[in-house]
Order: C-alpha cells, then sequence, then structure tokens
C-alpha cells in the first residue's frame, strides 16, 4: 500500500511540473477540428464518384444503354455543429437541356445531419436523341455540389454519369441459302458436262444496320480465266439495298460450264465471289470476314449422282424374267429380284467387297438404280459404289463412283438416261461387319 502511494505521488509532482513548464501565451489544443470534406455515393455505382455507360447502336439503328442514366446522387457529411447549405448544379455535357431535370437545387442541412441527397433525371431514360449523332460522342449527367457551413472545404464537388457512345457504321456482308460456300460436282462424259442442273447459288446482301442511303453492291470473280468472266450471270444484274433497308432482294450468281471443258481431265476450281458496297453513306462499309462466297467446282468422270430418296417421277421397271450373276463364291442371286426388299428379308451378304450383275434381258432405258441394305444392328450399306453399263456382257461403260452414306437404301440418279442390258454394281468399303443387301430396283421416267 506504501509503494502505491509512493508511485502515484511521482506521477503526479511530474505532471504539475510539465504543465508548469508551459509559456503563458500559449494554448493547450486537446480537441482538433479537421476540414469536413464530404464522401460521395451514386446509385448503383458500388461507392464510386463516377459511373461509366456504354451506349450501342442495336440492328434497328436506336441506342442501347448499359446502365440507368437517372441517378440520385448523395453527399456523406460528418455532422456539423452549425447549419449547411448545400447548393447543386447539373454537369451536363451534349445532352439537351430540355431533356435533363434536377430534383433539388438546394438543401439545407441543419446542425447535426450528415446527408444531403439530390436525383438528376434523364426524362423517360430517353437517350435516342444522341442516335442520329453518327459520331462517337462523350456525354456525361451529374451534378456539382457548393456547400457553406462549419469548416467545409470551398471547392466545389462532382460526381457524375458518363457515356461512350459508339460511333454508327453500316457493315455489309453476304448471306448465302446454305451459307456463304457451296460444293459443284460436275460429271464429265464423252466431252461433256451431263449434270442438267447449272452451276448456280441464291444469296442476299446484308447490312447490320440500317443506312441512309442506297448502297449498290458489286461483285467480283476470282478463280477463273479472264476469258470465262463473260460467262457468269448475276441477276438482277445490279443489287441494292434500299436506304433503311437491311437486306436486298434475292441475288443469283450463276456460271456455265465451258471453263471445265478445256481438258478432258478431272479438274478442281476454287471460285471466290467477293462483293463490294458503294454508297454516298460514309457509314458504310464491308465486313471483310463475311463479304465473300465460296464455290468449289470438282469435274469428275461420273454420270450419276447419289440422291436421299426416289425422285417422285421414277416408275419401278418389272423385274420378271430377269436374272443375277454374283462374284464367286456367292449364290442366290436372284433372292436380289425377289421383291420381297427391306431391312429384314433373306439376303446376300460378304464381310468384303463384292459385286453384282442385273441382267434385264433386253434393252431398257434407265433414269435411276436403288438398292436395300439388310439392318443388323446398322445398315450393312457400302461406303462407295461403282456402277457400269453394257449391252453384252462384255463392252463395258463405267458409268462413275460415288461415296455413300450408311443407310438402309440407297438411290442413284442418272444425269442423263442410260439404254443398257446389264448393270454391273460394285460394293466397297464397310460400315459394320458386312456388305448385305436384299433388293435391287432399275427406274425410268415416268
Amino acid at each position: 500500500m506504501k509503494a502505491h502511494y509512493k508511485l502515484f505521488l511521482s506521477l503526479a509532482i511530474g505532471s504539475f511540473v510539465t504543465f508548469a513548464g508551459c509559456q503563458d501565451d500559449e494554448v493547450v489544443d486537446l480537441v482538433k477540428y479537421p476540414v469536413n470534406q464530404p464522401a460521395i455515393t451514386i446509385d448503383g455505382a458500388e461507392g464510386a464518384s463516377k459511373a461509366m455507360l456504354t451506349a450501342v447502336y442495336k440492328s434497328d439503328g436506336t441506342l442501347e444503354l448499359d446502365g440507368l442514366v437517372t441517378r440520385t446522387y448523395t453527399f456523406h457529411f460528418a455532422a456539423s455543429p452549425e447549419d449547411a447549405t448545400v447548393t447543386f448544379d447539373i454537369i451536363n455535357t451534349n445532352i439537351p437541356k430540355e431533356n435533363v431535370e434536377i430534383s433539388a437545387t438546394k438543401v439545407v442541412l441543419p446542425a447535426g445531419s450528415t446527408d444531403a441527397s439530390v436525383t438528376v433525371a434523364l426524362k423517360d431514360e430517353d437517350f435516342n436523341f444522341a442516335a442520329s449523332n453518327y459520331d462517337a460522342t462523350t456525354y456525361e449527367l451529374g451534378v456539382k455540389a457548393s456547400v457553406e457551413g462549419y469548416k467545409i472545404g470551398t471547392e466545389p464537388i462532382e460526381s457524375k454519369v458518363v457515356i461512350e457512345k459508339e460511333a454508327y457504321s453500316a457493315s455489309c456482308y453476304v448471306v448465302g441459302e446454305n451459307g456463304n460456300s457451296a460444293t459443284f460436282e460436275r460429271a464429265f462424259s464423252q466431252g461433256t458436262i451431263v449434270n442438267p442442273d447449272p452451276i448456280s447459288y441464291t444469296f442476299k446482301m446484308k447490312l447490320d444496320k440500317p443506312a441512309r442511303k442506297d448502297v449498290k453492291v458489286k461483285l467480283a470473280t476470282t478463280g477463273l480465266g479472264e476469258q470465262f468472266m463473260n460467262d457468269i450471270t448475276v441477276t438482277p444484274a445490279e443489287i441494292i439495298i434500299p436506304a433503311g433497308e437491311r437486306e436486298s432482294a434475292d441475288i443469283t450468281w450463276s456460271i456455265t460450264d465451258d471453263f471445265l471443258l478445256t481438258t478432258a481431265d478431272p479438274e478442281t476450281y476454287t471460285l471466290v465471289v467477293t462483293a463490294s458496297a458503294e454508297s454516298e453513306d460514309p457509314v458504310v462499309g464491308d465486313n471483310k470476314e463475311e463479304n465473300f462466297l465460296t464455290f468449289n467446282v470438282s469435274k469428275v468422270f461420273r454420270n450419276f449422282g447419289y440422291v436421299s430418296d426416289k425422285v417422285a417421277n421414277w416408275i419401278e421397271l418389272d423385274k420378271t424374267g430377269w436374272s443375277v450373276e454374283l462374284e464367286p463364291p456367292l449364290r442366290n442371286g436372284n433372292l436380289l429380284i425377289d421383291g420381297k426388299g427391306g431391312s429384314t428379308e433373306n439376303s446376300v451378304y460378304r464381310s468384303a467387297d463384292w459385286w453384282f450383275v442385273v441382267d434385264m434381258k433386253s434393252e431398257k432405258t434407265m433414269t435411276g438404280f436403288g438398292i436395300d441394305y439388310y439392318i443388323n444392328g446398322t445398315p450393312s450399306s457400302p461406303q462407295k459404289v461403282t456402277i457400269s453399263t453394257s449391252m453384252d456382257n462384255e463392252t463395258w461403260v463405267t458409268q462413275g463412283a460415288v461415296d455413300t452414306p450408311q443407310s438402309a437404301n440407297h438411290y442413284f440418279q442418272f444425269f442423263v438416261p442410260q439404254n443398257a442390258r446389264y448393270v454391273k454394281v460394285e460394293l466397297k468399303g464397310l460400315y459394320n461387319r458386312y456388305l448385305d443387301v436384299t433388293e435391287v430396283y432399275v427406274y425410268n421416267a415416268q
């Protein structure tokens, strides 16, 4: 107890000496009042004093903002012993004054109050006044607060929404009826192309956004010699996307087969049709990644093509009296013409490539040929079919070969009718364990 008393007495004496050492003109500053500088929050800005928005043009030419321009701004003060007056002025860059509203221009904060709020609004949240300005532009809307009061900072305080609007551009591109590339296989026989259909493709020219003036489109084709350019036909001859519209009418590009007849050899060509847009509206340009079509044209020695189903006007020839020769050691070829067909009936099969010859007993005119396959879990069809024809079973004309999908049926259409007594079919490549045929058919046009 005595020790504690001595310690207290020593501290008290020390404190007295320290205080007594101050000069008479010195003031002990026990409380220092800081300058009352407010913080600012904007609704939806996660505590920041500035909010950034982006305005982009939609496909119809209207503007779309990624957030609200109208915001409530709150200025947070420390409690003050006196009233404070907050004066609000609108910050506005490039927005028409008549489109802007403010909820208050002056707020009096009573002593002890801490928050002053004001709302600056874009009327109806309608930003489309800026749509007709096609240049990239920055817009600002916010508030500047000036405060008078006890120990309040004298510098105005600003908070705002900044809108970066993109420049308007109308990009021109090609949209084909089945994509922007196509493959054409042309069958060559005895010096001519036997495909009945022409090399032709339909497409449209489109804009991602409307233009203010008509857009004219020109096409240029590469991949051919200059002597064949006059063999190209474009319909309509003048391609236009009207002002305010986003697409042209249908366009058809076609070319004759003459470029394929300069040699008797198989050939492959890649033709590229490139579109270029012209307009008095300076916002129009080309989408360099989508302003072209690519056509792959192959010349092959084949007089028929694979089709996924029977052609509507085909008539099946009567097979009465016909016979079928099979590649040895296969037997019972007449199972292929017994009329029972389908995917589950009696069949001829082998776990390797094989061929058969149909003898129609007299000359027939053919426009199509069909085959049914047995389904053994999956269709037992070949990957490739070769067809040849003959009048005497000795001299054969190869009509060509075609790759075929795995399917319960295959149908083949001759580009021009073929006259023959014998038809030889070679099956090659397995999708499963067998090549398994249940029926064959020969068709003529009605």
